[in-house]
């Protein structure tokens, strides 16, 4: 029943993960020259932020994107680099 309601609280109706705006002033951005395109990263993106073909560089949509990290945490080519929302700044 815990389980049931944290679900509730942390995911949208369509099961996907809530973003909160407020506490990640931040976003996320691929940097092309480092990207292999290995697929990874699309794989653990639990809200599906992440297009492109395997072999190709990947983009990264805002609109989708909850801000979790993991994407960041999985690439092993630190091609993914967490940026400040209103400066662009690497943070």
């Amino acid at each position: 029943m815990l389980k049931d309601i944290l679900s509730r609280l942390t995911k949208n109706a369509d099961g996907k993960p809530k973003s909160n705006p407020v506490t990640a002033p931040y976003r996320y951005q691929i940097n092309s020259e480092k990207c292999r395109g290995c697929d990874k990263c699309k794989k653990v993106c639990k809200a599906e932020a992440i297009s492109g073909e395997r072999g190709k560089v990947y983009v990264i949509d805002e609109e989708k994107c909850t801000k979790c990290g993991t994407c960041m945490k999985w690439c092993k080519y630190k091609a993914i680099q967490r940026l400040d929302m209103y400066s662009g700044e690497p943070k």
